[in-house]
């Protein structure tokens, strides 16, 4: 983590490659091994062949702009600031893709069959 003045503007982590590791971390959330292969197989496999550690760190631009502008909090700031909901007011996000739009990407809806 980096932190300026108390405050966190970068975090990251190493990532888990070891398949035994994964299993017992899921373990931990309720998921027996057969479920953890079931769901994240591709994942398990690339592990079990030897995947290198790997890991990486993200900045905050958000949290650094609350320090340089000396804003009291980081939703003062937010370039997309969202509700509990996790809907963008300003935007109308999320919100139904129109006709045009999936023409547009080439893209065919089909709706599923009503039982």
């Amino acid at each position: 983590d980096v932190v300026c003045n108390g405050y966190e503007i970068a975090s990251g982590s190493v990532r888990n490659h070891i398949p035994e590791t994964m299993v017992k971390a899921f373990e931990i959330t309720g998921l027996g091994q057969a479920e953890v292969e079931a769901r994240f197989g591709g994942l398990y496999r690339a592990f079990q062949y030897g995947a290198p550690p790997h890991g990486g760190m993200a900045a905050g631009l958000e949290r650094m702009v609350m320090l340089l502008t000396g804003t009291p909090t980081v939703r003062d700031v937010a370039l997309f600031p969202m509700n509990q909901q996790a809907a963008d007011l300003l935007m109308g996000a999320p919100s139904d893709v129109t006709p045009k739009q999936l023409r547009e990407l080439s893209i065919r809806v089909v709706a599923p069959e009503k039982k």
